[in-house]
């Protein structure tokens, strides 16, 4: 969650509209309070008529509904006729005073935020380190205990940054050479080259050509991201709020020249500094000046945009990455054992020498029909629109990316392999580099990579044990990653990839910047030092380097097995059969040792708080609750706390505990259930959410709210309320999880079993002519083809063995069986086994339908577009079910699901402090880590 320092000049602002919001309040009260006391005395209809007037004329707000209108019309009429009683105009007096109720409240909920906000304004927020320190030691002891940890991390990376590792330049060559010996691979692999070698010269000539939107997006990326000093941070956000500052940055970068970049002051070196991060641990920075640090930042991202739709293109053609498809023999194989008696070859007549017809050739179509006067038939379809190029600078990003032709679809596509190749790509392939949207990159949320990672690596391992017996799978982490990565590795590979020498050595020269390694410790000379090993973590350009090098290894995996690597940064996930599993090991084993890498090899997969051999890994649990408590103790404002929560507890963490998916089952959803109770026992010591969001309130001078504390608290904030998350929601939604996740798959089997029986009772009935016409038919008595399908000297009377009918079922799906012979062909109702539908079933993540009341419906989508409420199609599940369950209370107490005005409160400033301002525009995430 990314917290924003507000200036003093819009703090200012901020303060003056919260100040205009009290007097209005204070007016609405007195005016109508007065009123009610003078007009004591008067009678029915003229105590109303005056209350319509003043509210016409004071509050037009409130004269919006069609109500207004028709009470005016009887209250007017009441005074000239006897038809509407003295008792009916005193229940429009009543309607009215409760219209005037119901705003008042609305009015005391826009206060109680502004009062949040101004609570937050004036306490700042809480350094998290400055709190998460032992607490059984005294200062002394945790002075000691702080500067360990500091010389311990400056020791490391001492060692791990100025001591060279050098590589064999020549082995990588080669070893990525092999990779390509395919020549279909390498021609797309040289096209990939010359998109490169393109974008780069386009990129040397005319530089970034970056625009706001671009600039603003590298600014927030850091401020996400990177871990900077608290200098550096109010510098950056700075820029972001002032427009004119911002078109200054982009003019100064433009006209930085790409190809001769150098930082400044380069003799002096950067200054490395250690800075501790959001679990008061100590990171060793290099702090680059602001326009250095945003230029490298921008270029990395458009180098990085590039490489991800080279890469995606090669991969979408490559043999390599293709989803296995049978052999020819296999179809064979296959086509001779369960297909139908293709019945008598005709010898004359034929329209197609290839497939016999069972049935008369379809006759030619009718000549056009004769519409009249001579009209002619209809003109035929017209061509294509032309691609519309929105601008200049958008074609210039777009005209040199490769155009192929789509590759034809599979005819596999409905197989298993299919699908998990597909899965693969759209999922988890380079999925750290950003795609373009528009004009800036697009990064998918790690979380949600990850949370899918999980739900898929509990797929594969049920489907491996299903078929096989066994799940043979393991991970293997390569340590620090970033900061090993040996140089030469580095631009030996983009050499490899096409990078001409003048980026080489851009980029080496980045890689080999001097140090100054002083300012890391307090009172230290200067001491400036190259840089030998790695680049910094989190840096742009990281994401390039890194990246480019363990694309190798997922290539090489996808050439060597039918099965995924899965890949999350500096950790590999494997899972396959035996033989496959040895073949990864040693794959990835050979890739560390040829590049330079230090590799853990693990038998077990453990991803976030979950084991994927074991289950939820209890120590860890209690670990991060009770680090997450400690954060949400010094909080020092409600909206920091309630911005915390959510971002930590409140939402569940599907990247910690996986989603809740059929392939767990209730019983892991009863699991996680368990655990964030024993979560909230440890952070509210056996209290409730609720209760304590109450008394943090009551301690900010909210005591007595005009709705209950739970509709204020889990409300929507865009309807009003504080938007407090709650895991136990989303638990609560997921249903109809299955009791056994292995149901399906055990179906299947039994599925499989009897086509079997039942494909091997109908190969039974073929006669010895029928096996000819077969023969003759599928192989054109080629032996040596029907040798290759079958195996010589085989029996051919005798079907298939079982192990034979399975070995593909992976790769494609069963035929329908026909009841030969004769005609015509009746399909049986023997099921077809699809392993296929077991997989996306495993995958999908069941939630409860539940009934929808009209009256909530009706309201949101008459306040769908205003300030940031959506229609109720965009609502999330857990946001409907929030709003159906306090609806009716919303609508007794302020008239609607709107329960404050919200153009009384400062909402850009508001989601600024909460820290959602800029959540969905680079499509990042910053839900903690454990």
């Amino acid at each position: 969650m990314l917290h924003f320092c507000i200036s003093p000049m819009l703090k200012e602002a901020v303060e003056l509209r919260i100040d205009e919001l009290g007097r209005a309040k204070d007016a609405f009260i007195r005016h109508y309070q007065s009123n009610a006391t003078s007009a004591a005395n008067d009678n029915t209809i003229v105590r109303a008529k005056k209350l319509l007037e003043e509210i016409t004329t004071l509050n037009p707000e409130l004269d919006n509904d069609d109500d207004l209108d028709i009470m005016a019309r009887y209250i007017n009429q009441a005074s000239t006729n006897h038809v509407i009683s003295e008792s009916k105009v005193l229940k429009f007096e009543q309607q009215l005073r409760g219209k005037l109720s119901k705003h008042q409240n609305r009015l005391e909920v826009s206060t109680l935020h502004c009062q949040l906000l101004r609570e937050a304004l004036n306490t700042g927020y809480t350094d998290i380190s400055a709190f998460d320190k032992p607490e059984s030691v005294d200062l002394e002891d945790d002075f000691e205990v702080v500067e360990q940890e500091l010389d311990e991390v400056l020791e490391r990376f001492e060692k791990e940054t100025f001591a060279a590792r050098d590589t064999n330049t020549e082995e990588v060559k080669a070893y990525l050479s092999d990779l390509l010996d395919d020549g279909g691979d390498l021609s797309k692999f040289e096209e990939l080259r010359d998109e490169l070698q393109t974008f780069e010269t386009e990129l040397q000539t005319d530089g970034l050509e970056m625009d706001q939107d671009f600039l603003m997006w590298c600014i927030l990326d850091i401020l996400k991201n990177g871990i900077i000093s608290e200098e550096r941070k109010k510098t950056l956000e700075g820029y972001l709020q002032s427009p004119i500052a911002l078109r200054e940055l982009v003019s100064v970068l433009n006209i930085k020249p790409v190809r001769n970049f150098a930082y400044k002051d380069t003799e002096k070196g950067l200054p490395v500094t250690a800075l501790q991060n959001a679990d008061g641990h100590y990171s060793i920075v290099v702090e680059e000046g602001v326009i250095d640090s945003l230029f490298l930042r921008a270029l990395g991202m458009r180098w990085a945009m590039k490489l991800k739709s080279c890469l995606n293109q090669f991969k979408r053609y490559s043999s390599a990455f293709m989803s296995p498809n049978l052999s020819e023999g296999e179809i064979d194989k296959r086509s001779y054992f369960l297909d139908r008696d293709p019945g008598e070859i005709p010898t004359v007549n034929a329209p197609c020498s290839i497939w016999p017809p069972n049935f008369p050739p379809v006759p030619m179509p009718p000549p056009p029909m004769d519409m009249g006067m001579g009209m002619p038939p209809p003109p035929p379809p017209p061509p294509p629109a032309a691609m519309v190029v929105p601008s200049k600078k958008r074609y210039k990003s777009m005209k040199n990316q490769l155009c192929y032709p789509p590759p034809p679809p599979p005819s596999h596509c409905g197989s298993i392999a299919y699908r998990r190749h597909a899965n693969y790509t759209q999922q988890y392939f380079m999925s750290r580099l950003p795609t373009e949207i528009g004009s800036t990159p697009n990064v998918k949320p790690a979380e949600e990579v990850q949370a899918g990672l999980i739900k898929t690596l509990a797929v594969e391992r049920r489907i491996r044990k299903g078929l096989d017996g066994q799940a043979h799978a393991g991970s293997a982490h390569f340590k620090s990653l970033a900061s090993l990565l040996p140089h030469q590795t580095i631009l030996t590979v983009l050499e490899f990839l096409g990078f001409s020498q003048s980026s080489l050595d851009l980029f080496g020269s980045f890689l080999s910047a001097k140090l100054n390694i002083g300012p890391a410790v307090r009172g230290a000379p200067d001491r400036v030092l190259p840089r030998a090993r790695g680049v910094p973590d989190g840096h742009a350009l990281e994401l390039v380097f890194t990246e480019a090098v363990m694309f190798f290894l997922e290539l090489a995996l996808s050439k060597k097995t039918t099965s995924v690597l899965y890949r999350l940064k500096d950790s590999c996930y494997f899972v396959g059969n035996d033989e496959e599993y040895k073949l990864y090991q040693y794959e990835v084993r050979t890739f560390a040792k040829i590049m330079g890498l230090e590799v853990e090899m693990e038998e077990t997969q453990s991803i976030g708080l979950l084991s994927l051999d074991t289950g939820i890994e209890t120590d860890k649990v209690v670990t991060y609750a009770h680090r997450i408590k400690k954060q949400l103790q010094g909080c020092n404002s409600v909206l920091e706390w309630v911005g915390l929560w959510n971002n930590t507890i409140g939402t569940y963490a599907a990247h910690l505990f996986g989603p809740l998916a059929n392939v767990f089952g209730k019983a892991h959803q009863e699991e996680v259930k368990e655990t964030y109770n024993v979560i909230y026992d440890i952070i509210f010591n056996g209290g409730s959410l609720t209760a304590h969001v109450e008394s943090l309130l009551a301690t900010s001078g909210l005591t007595n709210p005009p709705v209950s504390i739970d509709a204020l608290v889990y409300l929507p904030q865009a309807y009003g309320g504080l938007g407090v998350k709650n895991p136990f929601i989303t638990l609560g939604l997921a249903q109809h999880l299955p009791d056994d996740p292995n149901a399906d798959l055990i179906t299947y089997l039994e599925d499989e079993d009897l086509y079997y029986k039942r494909a091997a009772e109908n190969y039974a009935l073929f006669d010895a002519n029928v096996y000819a016409r077969k023969l003759n038919y599928i192989f054109n008595n080629d032996k040596a083809r029907m040798d290759a399908a079958v195996g010589p000297g085989r029996d051919l009377n005798i079907f298939m063995t079982k192990e034979e009918l399975v070995a593909n079922r992976e790769k494609t799906t069963y035929p329908n069986l026909l009841t030969p012979p004769g005609y015509p062909y009746v399909f049986t109702s023997t099921k077809l086994p699809s392993l296929y539908d077991v997989y996306r079933d495993m995958l999908s993540e069941p939630k409860d339908e539940m009934p929808e009341s009209e009256k909530i419906t009706d309201e949101v989508t008459r306040l769908e577009d205003k300030g940031d409420m959506e229609s109720w199609r965009s609502l999330s599940a857990e946001d409907k079910w929030v709003l159906q369950l306090y609806g009716d209370e919303c609508f007794e107490k302020f008239g609607g699901l709107e329960i404050w005005i919200g153009e009384h409160v400062p909402q850009e400033v508001l989601k600024l402090v909460r820290g959602v301002a800029w959540e969905d525009d680079d499509g990042s995430s910053d839900t903690t880590e454990p």
